[in-house]
């Protein structure tokens, strides 16, 4: 009986500096993770909406819906377009997804974060073989929040990643709730 209560404090010692040291790397990483996720979305906004000199300014900060102003001038008098991020789930994660659109046309989508299988769902960022951007994301440039935003099994224009369709439909259904959330907060135009 010694034995059996000896083997649990040692046990439940290892179990404490293991939590203990856990914790203490957590503290210390959680201000890169965030200054490294904000890097990644400044690169993006860089990626979707091209060409801003001005920068972006958040708007509707607070609110479950981010999206930026972007300007052509370093004034920041002439708004060039816009960008947003949304959210659906897929297969296996919540696709987190940032789009930019000027002249109500989409110039950019890319994926900012995603879990999805790897070889299906994780296709939404695979990039062929001589391309230079994800075959999947370059399908909505062009498209507008009037153009029929599906993939092709639900009667759109989407090619869908074979063997994924749940996370393709994700995608596309919070490309389509962003731009009409989008549309709504701007009052109508984009």
């Amino acid at each position: 009986m010694r034995d059996i209560l000896k083997l649990g404090a040692i046990l439940m010692i290892y179990s404490l500096v293991a939590a203990g040291a856990l914790a203490f790397v957590n503290i210390e990483t959680i201000p890169q993770i965030r200054q490294n996720k904000m890097d990644a979305e400044d690169a993006a906004r860089a990626v979707v909406l091209p060409g801003m000199v001005g920068g972006y300014e958040l708007k509707n900060e607070g609110s479950d819906f981010l999206y930026w102003i972007g300007y052509r001038d370093a004034q920041k008098s002439e708004p060039g377009g816009y960008i947003f991020i949304t959210r659906e789930s897929g297969y296996s994660s919540t696709i987190e997804i940032m789009v930019g659109v000027l002249d109500d046309k989409i110039t950019g989508v890319k994926i900012l974060f995603q879990q999805e299988t790897p070889g299906l769902g994780a296709k939404t960022e695979e990039v062929r073989h001589g391309e230079t951007e994800p075959w999947f994301t370059s399908q909505f440039k062009e498209k507008s929040a009037s153009d029929n935003i599906r993939v092709i099994k639900d009667g759109g224009g989407i090619d869908s990643i074979t063997g994924a369709t749940i996370s393709s439909r994700a995608v596309t259904d919070a490309i389509n709730r962003g731009l009409l959330e989008l549309q709504r907060k701007l009052g109508g135009e984009l």
